[in-house]
């Protein structure tokens, strides 16, 4: 058995060299590969790199990875190279961007504290050439391209300087293999693991308009280049500014293709935003209104370009199939934008001819198998922008992970993927990029805390204690829609130190959850504008006490306890029960002033500071106050102008609390409840903005919530008992006249069916409702339905068509 492991090479003279302004670079590796006889099956390899990867075979792009990983998993690639392959000279080329270890740049991107490159072949038959990773690979350091630390990027810091001119000083040497003891127990530092998510979906896209021309060139002739697909060629010594705009918020890789010019030395410049605005205060408040409005300014980080020009390059063709004549840049990372600005500085001593830019979106491959039609649809209400718009921005936000937002930061918050999840479980019936969300944050599970972090995989730890309740949450919502109890079960001891790091919180005096006296925990609750700039209530720094811990905490009780008691965790599920029992009395005892409940300690509360909606839904929530009573507490508390309200991110739980409580009040607040989206709508979003107090950014997913409110609750579709094994309908079908939708369903764990759901209103107020779950391939499902309308319920089968008469 060996000692040591040698399958990982790097360069011999690569050094880790963090600052404040660089945040890493780029190694290049490649390897000639003589074939005389192409196998006749797939040749799959195993590929991963620390921290990202590029590999193309004979100038083919062949793939992009890993996907993100942590110091539990880190994740290979397995592909089939066979049809990049060719008899005689292969060249295998691979570029790779290494984030420097240790420093506080690249949040979004774990690395451990090696750079490294790994291939192996694992095909079923022999093959007579190898690509394993070893010294027959050569390396060099990329000396042209840096990753500056630009101040509009606070997180991701894969913008690009590159100087071309420095390609020609490459220095190729043989890769050195890494020696990592592995024997008696010892780990290598990556963890390896199968990618658990199918590859990226790519699609071609492309700009749509051109704004603010400052050129001496005329705009036809940018436009028959920039949306068309003719040549533009730039005088020597001419400056020339575009803005671009694409037909709706992208994330996307980008080619610029120009002729490779006679001389070194021009300049391009590239700007990538996601609207026009006022000049910004600081990165993390802004000023938005119409975002289509050019006479505004468009801000954002920046990728920068001196062309190298006629000089060899012992590099520039490998990465592309144009041949020499074409000088390419393509950012190694997805962009995100929908607007982007050309600042391009030609050279004096000769032109530039400008080719096109190739826009390739990439997404996770959701499959839309949902449908939402409203029929005569009113203009007032226009649900199918909403459904539309909500569509876009969850593709937007998912990846290798899912994601808060892809212009700023791409990472994996809980609280924010919880509800992304269920919308797409409701879009799409696929669990596999939750299933890898789930494991991932529970990865991050810190011991010594009893929590999560809050996001993950991250580079840098961040603990915000609420957010490990969502992720139980998480589990919960995981298990009602597919019932995979053996999936769920396995995170149990996690949830238990997570609920137990909560139950020593619970003050001896008043039986509440305590704030963290500490600073190195975050006790965020939501970005209302009352509680700037770290969305936490001010009433729990003055008193110690957020009525929303104990309150968030009592409703992941109960809800875990529900799943222990279908699998035979009776006493457990008792004793959670019997906490949050015990809990909603002490929040009505402290936390409630006859009328109203507090942001903290009723008794010291302040008249028009420490009231707002969140508490009053959380205490519908969590069952501190029920019935009649919270009808009308919630009633009430949504029109009380002093209340602090709800952001967009909390927005789904105040959803979730008009759904809960009795009486119509659900569709009384429908068609209000969405005027903020409306009102974006008019301010010409193409996706849901992040909150509408910083207006930060304008794509974050938690901002979808037509999506779920569509189907789960207008359409009224939801799992009875676990994995759908009997399901809820309670369609709502005062709220629209004529509705056709489909919703897809995974029964029991293994057969994705899609239940269609329709019905039509005739004269005098009778409606016919049906519902129909099929395969996917129209084979028919039987599962139990209970049906609720008009204060009944009807226990049926999944087929079946109705005369309601709605009052």
């Amino acid at each position: 058995m060996a000692l040591h492991d040698r399958s990982w090479i790097w360069h011999p003279d690569w050094k880790e060299e963090p600052s404040e302004e660089s945040a890493g670079g780029f190694v290049h590796f490649r390897k000639e590969v003589t074939i005389t006889d192409i196998p006749p099956g797939a040749v799959i390899i195993s590929v991963t790199a620390d921290t990202r990867y590029k590999l193309y075979i004979n100038s083919k792009l062949v793939h992009y990875g890993p996907v993100k990983g942590d110091s539990q998993m880190w994740f290979y690639d397995e592909l089939d190279i066979r049809p990049y392959l060719r008899s005689g000279t292969n060249l295998f080329a691979i570029r790779v961007l290494r984030l420097y270890s240790k420093t506080r740049f690249g949040t979004s991107f774990p690395r451990m504290s090696l750079g490294g490159l790994r291939i192996k072949y694992i095909g079923d038959h022999r093959i007579n050439f190898s690509v394993k990773s070893d010294e027959t690979w050569e390396t060099a350091i990329d000396l042209s391209s840096s990753l500056p630390v630009q101040k509009d990027d606070m997180f991701l810091h894969i913008f690009e300087s590159v100087d071309r001119r420095r390609d020609t000083e490459l220095k190729w040497v043989p890769a050195r293999q890494h020696k990592i003891f592995t024997a008696f127990g010892l780990a290598s530092p990556w963890r390896l693991s199968p990618r658990m998510i199918p590859f990226s979906r790519l699609r071609l896209a492309e700009f749509q308009a051109i704004h603010n021309l400052e050129s001496p060139l005329g705009r036809d002739a940018w436009e028959s280049t920039l949306l068309g697909d003719s040549q533009i060629r730039l005088p020597a010594g001419t400056i020339h500014h575009v803005e671009v705009e694409a037909s709706h918020h992208l994330t996307a890789f980008l080619i610029f293709r120009f002729l490779k010019p006679q001389c070194s030395g021009s300049e391009l410049k590239v700007t990538y935003s996601e609207w026009y605005e006022d000049p910004p205060k600081t990165v993390q408040f802004r000023l938005k209104s119409n975002r289509r409005d050019t006479s505004k300014k468009l801000y954002g980080p920046q990728d920068s370009l001196i062309f190298n020009g006629n000089k060899d390059t012992a590099i520039e063709p490998v990465y592309h199939m144009e041949g020499e004549g074409v000088e390419e840049f393509a950012p190694f990372h997805f962009r995100t934008f929908r607007f982007i600005v050309l600042d391009i500085k030609v050279a004096e001593e000769a032109d530039l001819v400008f080719l096109g830019t190739k826009i390739t979106r990439t997404n996770y491959p959701l499959e839309i198998r949902a449908h939402f039609k409203v029929k005569d649809e009113d203009k007032s209400f226009p649900s199918q922008q909403l459904w539309d718009t909500s569509v876009l921005t969850l593709e937007n936000c998912m990846h290798d992970c899912y994601e808060d937002c892809p212009f700023y930061e791409q990472l994996q918050y809980a609280m924010d993927t919880r509800s992304s999840i269920l919308f797409t479980y409701y879009i799409s019936g696929d669990d596999r990029l939750a299933r890898q969300a789930i494991r991932q944050i529970g990865n991050s599970f810190q011991p010594a805390l009893g929590l999560t972090a809050s996001r993950s995989p991250c580079e840098h730890l961040q603990i915000i204690p609420h957010f490990s309740l969502f992720w139980v949450c998480m589990l919960v919502d995981h298990f009602q829609h597919y019932g995979d109890a053996e999936f769920i079960l396995e995170f149990l001891p996690i949830c238990d130190a997570v609920l137990e790091s909560f139950k020593r919180r619970l003050d001896p005096e008043l039986g509440l959850v305590r704030c963290y006296e500490s600073e190195e925990f975050w006790d965020f609750v939501d970005w209302a504008e009352a509680w700037k700039p770290r969305g936490i209530p001010s009433a729990g720094r003055r008193t110690r006490f957020q009525t929303f811990s104990s309150s968030l905490y009592a409703y992941t009780l109960q809800l875990l306890s529900s799943v222990l008691e279908i699998n035979g965790r009776g006493e457990l599920a008792a004793q959670y029960k019997a906490r949050s029992g015990e809990l909603i009395k002490l929040i009505k005892t402290h936390c409630y002033d006859g009328e109203f409940f507090t942001d903290g300690l009723a008794g010291k509360a302040v008249p028009k500071l420490d009231y707002s909606q969140h508490n009053q839904i959380w205490a519908i929530l969590c069952g501190a106050i029920t019935g009649e009573d919270a009808t009308k507490l919630l009633s009430t508390s949504l029109s009380m102008p002093n209340f602090t309200t709800t952001s967009i991110a909390m927005a789904f739980y105040t959803l979730r609390a008009l759904s809960l409580v009795e009486g119509d009040v659900y569709d009384t607040h429908f068609y209000e409840f969405w005027k903020p989206w409306l009102e974006q709508l008019e301010q010409n979003v193409t996706t849901w903005v992040e909150d509408n107090v910083s207006q930060r950014s304008d794509c974050h997913a938690w901002g979808s919530a037509p999506i779920y409110e569509f189907l789960a609750e207008v359409v009224g579709v939801k799992p009875l008992s676990p994995g759908w094994g009997s399901i809820a309908f309670k369609p709502r079908m005062k709220l629209f006249a004529n509705l056709d939708a489909k919703v897809p369903i995974v029964v029991k764990g293994k057969d994705l069916g899609i239940a269609h759901v329709q019905w039509s209103t005739q004269e005098g107020g009778k409606q016919t409702l049906s519902f129909d779950l099929k395969t996917i391939s129209g084979e028919p499902i039987d599962v139990p339905v209970v049906l609720s309308y008009g204060g009944q319920r009807e226990s049926l089968r999944s087929s079946f068509v109705k005369e309601i008469l709605i009052v």
